[in-house]
C-alpha cells in the first residue's frame, strides 16, 4: 500500500511537470506568432509599434505584459503602460544578453520587477529581418504571485493539507502555497531539508523526509524540461499511511488476544486426551513382565486411544499365529527352492556344500551328488579368485559379523567345461553361537551383461548429448525417483548421489511442495510446462526455470515414467518484468496526457491505446484492442489519415495537421506518426501521437489575420494585397473580365503633417480610408500601402469607362465636405492613377507587377495634371 501510494503520487506530479512544460511550449509558440507578424506588420515609427502591441489583448491571458526592446536594450513599445517607454534600459539583464547572444528565446531565472518589485520570470523571443539580422526582441512576463500562472495545476492538492511547490536547480523557492517564501533560497528560514538537497542535486523519484518545521512526510519530485524548475510535493505521512497504522494496530491485538484463548484450550484438552494413553502404557509394562499377553479388563474408548489398544490386542494374537505358520512353511519353502528359477546353494561354516538345487546343476554343470559336502570354491570360484574367496569367506566368519548378513554382488564364475561366464550372487549369511550358514542365490546373467552394454553404448551416446544441451535433463520413474541427470544437474549438487534417491529427497520437501502436482500430473500421462523459480539450482532462488515433464509411455500405453527439461529463462523472466515495469510507467504517463497515444500493428489495428480516447470517441481503451483504426474513429476521422498513415508503415515519419467540426465545434488535431522499424528495418507497427491544438490554431488565425491588416485604417495592408491580387487576376482569367487597378495618394500630405501635427495626419488617413470604402463595391479591394499610399482593385469592371467612372467619384467623395476634426476643417484632395487591362493571355508572366507599374505611371501623370484628378493607361498600349 505504501508503495502505490508514493507510485501515485510520483505519477500526479509528473503529469503536472509534462503539463507545466506544455504550458512553457504553448506560450512559446505564442511569442513566435507574435514575433512573425511583428516582422511582417513592419511598423514606421514606435506610434504604430505601440498601437499593433495594443491590438494583441489575447495574449493578456498568458502573459502580465508584453513589451518590444530594441538591440540597444531601449524599452519601445510596452503592452500595459507606455509610461516607462524611452525610460528602461534592459541591456544588463542576464536574459537579454543571452538572447542577443545566442539568437534564441529564454526564459530567465526567477526575479524582481525594477519598477513594482513583483516576482516574476521574463520569457524572450527574437525577432528577425527578412535578411535574417535581428532587429529587435520581445519580452513577455509572468507574475508567479498570479493565479493563472499555474491554471488549473493550482488547484491540485495531496490530502488535505499536502501541497505542491516549485523551485529551480538552485533552491530559489517559485511557487509555494506561503507568497512570502516566493524568491527565497529554500533554507533561507532556517533548518533544511534533506530530501529536498536531493531533489536540487538531480534526484526524480519519492522518498520521505522531515521538513524544517518537523512534518514528516512523502516528497515527490520531478524537473521540467523546458526549464530549470522542480515540481514538488508533500503528502503528510500522517495522511499518507493513517489507514495502513489502524488496520495494523486491529490486527496485532486481535492476535494476542487469539493466541492467549487456543493455549488455555489447547493445554486442557491435551490432559484430557492423554489420561487413556498412560493406562494402557502401564498394561504393556506389566504384560512385558509377566512373559506373555493379558488381556485389559478396561473397556476400550471409543476414541483414537481406544482405537491403539485393540489394534494392539490384535497384534499380539497374530504374533501367535505367525508362529504356528512360520513352522508350517518352514517345509514348503524346501520344496520351492528345489524348483526355483534361479540356482540355489548353501553352505556351512567351513564353506562346504550343505544344498545345491537343480538349477545349480544346469548352470554350472555338476550334479548335486558331485558336490554335496565338498568345498565349493572347487567347482565355482576361478583360480584367481580363490585367494579372494578366502578372505570373503574370513569376514563373514569373524566376531563383529551380526546375526544376519545380506549381500548381492556379481562375480566371473567357473563352468564345469573350464568356461568363466558372470552372475549374480545374493547371499544371506546367518549365524547363531558357532553355527554359520551361507544361503545364496545365484543366477546367470551373460545375457544381461550383453544387453547392459549395449544399453550403456546406447546411455552415453545420450549422455554426450544431454551433457551438452544447454538445460537440466532428467528421468524420473515411476517411484518418483532420479534415474537419469545430466552435467548440468550434477553441477547443481556437488558431492550428491541423485541416481536412486527420490525427487522430494533431493529437492526438499518445500520445493516438492510446489513441483508435486505437476509430478502426478506427468505420471498420469499428460504433457506439462511450467514456470519453476530456482527450479534446478540449490541456493539459487533468485533463478527462474521453464520445466516441461514429457510422460514416458510404454507400447500398451502405461507411464514408466517422464522425462524433465528445464531451461534457465531468469534473463528472459527479468526482461519480461521489465519490460511489464517500463509499459505501467508508459501507462501512468500516457494516460495523463492531454493527448491521444496509440500504437497501430500492421494490420492498422489497435495494440496499445490510452485513457485520452475515452475523452475524444467516447470509447474505453481496453475496448479497443484488436479493433482497427477505422472501426474506432470511423471514416470520417480516418479517410484523411490513410495516406499519412501509409507513408508511416513506408517508414517514413510523418506529422500533419487536420481539422473537423465535433458535435458543432471546431477540432484542430496535430498528429505525428513514427514507424516502429525492426532490427531488418522492416516496419512492425506505427506509433501514433494526436495533440488537440485547437486553442493555438484559434490564436495563429487570429495572428495571421491582424497581420494582414493595418492598424490606423483597419484596410487591408500590403501583405494582404499581395495575396489578393494574385487571386483576382487568376479569377478574370478564368472568366475573361477586365480588371483595373488604380494608385491613390492624399495631395500635400506631408504639408498637413507638417502644418498640423502627425496626430491630425492620423485622422486625414482614417477618414480619407473611409471614404475610399464607399467609393467602391463590397466585392473590391481597398488597400494601404504605406504612408499615404492607397490602392484600390476594381474586378470586372464592364470597360474603361466604368473605371474612369470610379476614379472620378472617389476624387469628389474626398474633396467633398471637408475634412472635420473637432473645430478644424481641412480641406483634402487625392490624386488616383488607373490602369485598366482589358483581356488576358494564359501565358503572362508578371501581370500583378505589370499593372502596379503602370497605375504608377498614371499616378505620376495625375499629379503633373494639377492634381485631385485622374489618369487611366490601358495595359496593352505603349509607354510614353
Amino acid at each position: 500500500m505504501k508503495t502505490a501510494i508514493a507510485e501515485e503520487q510520483f505519477a500526479r506530479i509528473t503529469a503536472i511537470a509534462n503539463a507545466m512544460d506544455q504550458k512553457f511550449i504553448s506560450r512559446r509558440v505564442l511569442l513566435k506568432s507574435f514575433a512573425d507578424g511583428l516582422e511582417a506588420y513592419k511598423p514606421a515609427n514606435d506610434v504604430a509599434l505601440q498601437a499593433f502591441v495594443s491590438q494583441h489583448s489575447a495574449l493578456k491571458a498568458f502573459f502580465d505584459n508584453i513589451s518590444i526592446v530594441d538591440m540597444r536594450g531601449e524599452l519601445t513599445a510596452n503592452f500595459n503602460s507606455t509610461s516607462a517607454i524611452g525610460r528602461l534600459n534592459l541591456s544588463d539583464r542576464e536574459y537579454f544578453r543571452d538572447t542577443v547572444r545566442t539568437g534564441k528565446g529564454v526564459i530567465s531565472q526567477p526575479l524582481r520587477n525594477r519598477a513594482n518589485g513583483l516576482p516574476q520570470v521574463i520569457m524572450t523571443e527574437p525577432v528577425f529581418d527578412q535578411a535574417g539580422r535581428m532587429v529587435s526582441l520581445i519580452t513577455a512576463q509572468i507574475n508567479l504571485n498570479e493565479p493563472n500562472f499555474l491554471g488549473e495545476l493550482a488547484d491540485v492538492k495531496f490530502g488535505k493539507t499536502g501541497y505542491m511547490f516549485i523551485t529551480n536547480t538552485e533552491g530559489i523557492v517559485i511557487s509555494s502555497p506561503r507568497k512570502s517564501r516566493i524568491l527565497k533560497h529554500t533554507d533561507d528560514e532556517g533548518g533544511s531539508n534533506p530530501v529536498t538537497a536531493r531533489s536540487l542535486a538531480g534526484f526524480e523519484g519519492t522518498a520521505e523526509g522531515v521538513n524544517r518545521v518537523g512534518v514528516h512526510g512523502l516528497y515527490a519530485f520531478k524537473q521540467l524540461s523546458q526549464t530549470n524548475w522542480i515540481m514538488g510535493a508533500i503528502y503528510p505521512r500522517d495522511e499518507a499511511f493513517a489507514q495502513i497504522e489502524t488496520i495494523e494496530q486491529i490486527v496485532w491485538v486481535g492476535l494476542a488476544l487469539l493466541a492467549t484463548l487456543v493455549g488455555i484450550v489447547s493445554l486442557l484438552l491435551t490432559q484430557r486426551q492423554l489420561l487413556p494413553l498412560a493406562l494402557l502404557h502401564q498394561h504393556m509394562l506389566a504384560s512385558v513382565g509377566k512373559g506373555t499377553y493379558q488381556p485389559m479388563l478396561e473397556r476400550a474408548s471409543p476414541d483414537e486411544i481406544g482405537d491403539l489398544q485393540r489394534t494392539f490386542e490384535q497384534l499380539m494374537v497374530q504374533y501367535g499365529e505367525a508362529e504356528r505358520r512360520l513352522a508350517e512353511n518352514r517345509d514348503h519353502l524346501r520344496s520351492i527352492l528345489a524348483h526355483a528359477g534361479d540356482a540355489f546353494v548353501s553352505l556351512d561354516a567351513e564353506g562346504r556344500v550343505t544344498e545345491w538345487n537343480h538349477q545349480a546343476e544346469l548352470i554350472f554343470g555338476w550334479k548335486r551328488e558331485e558336490v554335496l559336502s565338498k568345498l565349493v570354491d572347487q567347482f565355482i570360484i576361478p583360480p584367481a579368485m580363490r585367494e579372494r574367496h578366502a578372505q570373503g569367506m574370513q569376514s563373514f566368519q569373524g566376531t563383529g559379523l551380526g546375526p544376519l548378513v545380506d549381500a548381492r554382488v556379481e562375480i566371473e564364475a567357473l563352468h564345469r567345461t573350464g568356461r568363466t561366464f558372470p552372475i549374480e550372487i545374493s547371499v544371506g549369511a546367518l549365524r547363531a553361537g558357532d553355527h554359520f550358514v551361507a544361503n545364496a542365490f545365484i543366477r546367470d546373467i551373460s545375457e544381461r551383461r550383453e544387453a547392459a552394454e549395449r544399453i550403456a553404448a546406447g546411455e552415453r551416446f545420450v549422455r554426450g548429448i544431454a551433457d551438452n544441451v544447454p538445460a537440466l535433463v532428467s528421468y524420473i520413474d515411476r517411484d518418483e525417483k532420479y534415474t537419469f541427470a545430466n552435467a548440468h544437474i550434477m553441477r547443481r549438487h556437488p558431492g550428491e548421489t541423485l541416481v536412486g534417491r527420490t525427487v522430494e529427497a533431493v529437492r526438499g520437501p518445500n520445493i516438492y511442495g510446489l513441483i508435486g502436482p505437476w509430478i502426478r500430473r506427468a505420471l498420469a500421462g499428460e504433457s506439462v510446462t511450467f514456470i519453476n523459480p530456482g527450479s534446478e539450482a540449490v541456493g539459487t532462488a533468485d533463478l527462474v526455470y521453464e520445466v516441461s515433464y514429457i510422460p514416458d509411455r510404454a507400447t500398451d500405453g502405461t507411464v514408466n515414467g517422464f522425462y524433465s527439461l528445464s531451461i534457465d529463462i531468469t534473463e528472459r523472466k527479468r526482461a519480461e518484468e521489465a519490460l511489464l515495469a517500463s509499459e505501467k510507467r508508459f501507462r501512468s504517463v500516457t494516460d495523463n496526457m492531454p493527448a491521444l497515444v496509440s500504437y497501430l500493428d500492421t494490420d492498422e489495428r489497435f495494440a496499445f491505446a490510452n485513457a485520452a480516447f475515452k475523452d475524444w470517441f467516447g470509447t474505453n481503451p481496453e475496448e479497443m484492442i484488436g479493433k482497427t483504426l477505422r472501426e474506432v474513429v470511423g471514416d470520417v476521422v480516418y479517410e484523411p489519415r490513410a495516406p499519412m498513415l501509409a507513408r508511416a508503415y513506408a517508414g517514413e515519419r510523418v506529422e500533419f495537421d487536420t481539422h473537423r467540426v465535433v458535435d458543432g465545434v471546431p477540432r484542430d488535431v496535430h498528429s505525428i506518426y513514427v514507424p516502429d522499424l525492426g532490427g531488418d528495418g522492416v516496419c512492425q507497427g506505427v506509433f501514433a501521437l494526436s495533440l488537440n491544438i485547437t486553442s493555438l490554431k484559434n490564436i495563429e488565425r487570429e495572428l495571421a489575420a491582424q497581420a494582414r491588416v493595418d492598424t490606423l485604417t483597419l484596410l487591408p495592408n500590403r501583405l494582404a494585397l499581395n495575396e489578393a491580387l494574385p487571386k483576382s487576376i487568376a479569377r478574370a482569367k478564368r472568366t475573361g473580365s477586365p480588371l483595373a487597378l488604380m494608385f491613390l495618394d492624399v495631395d500635400h500630405f506631408k504639408s498637413i503633417n507638417d502644418t498640423f501635427g502627425h496626430a491630425v495626419g492620423d485622422q486625414v488617413l482614417v477618414e480619407f480610408a473611409r471614404r475610399l470604402r464607399d467609393g467602391v463595391r463590397v466585392t473590391d479591394t481597398v488597400a494601404r500601402l504605406a504612408g499615404d499610399e492607397f490602392v484600390v482593385l476594381l474586378e470586372s469592371p464592364l470597360d474603361e469607362a466604368a473605371a474612369a467612372q470610379v476614379a472620378q467619384k472617389i476624387v469628389a467623395l474626398v474633396g467633398d465636405p471637408l475634412f472635420s476634426f473637432k473645430s478644424l476643417e481641412i480641406r483634402v484632395t487625392t490624386s488616383v492613377g488607373v490602369a485598366f487591362h482589358a483581356s488576358f493571355d494564359r501565358d503572362e508572366p508578371g501581370l500583378g507587377e505589370h499593372l502596379m507599374q503602370r497605375a504608377d505611371l498614371a499616378l505620376y501623370r495625375a499629379k503633373a495634371a494639377g492634381r485631385n484628378g485622374f489618369v487611366l493607361v490601358n495595359t496593352k498600349e505603349q509607354e510614353s
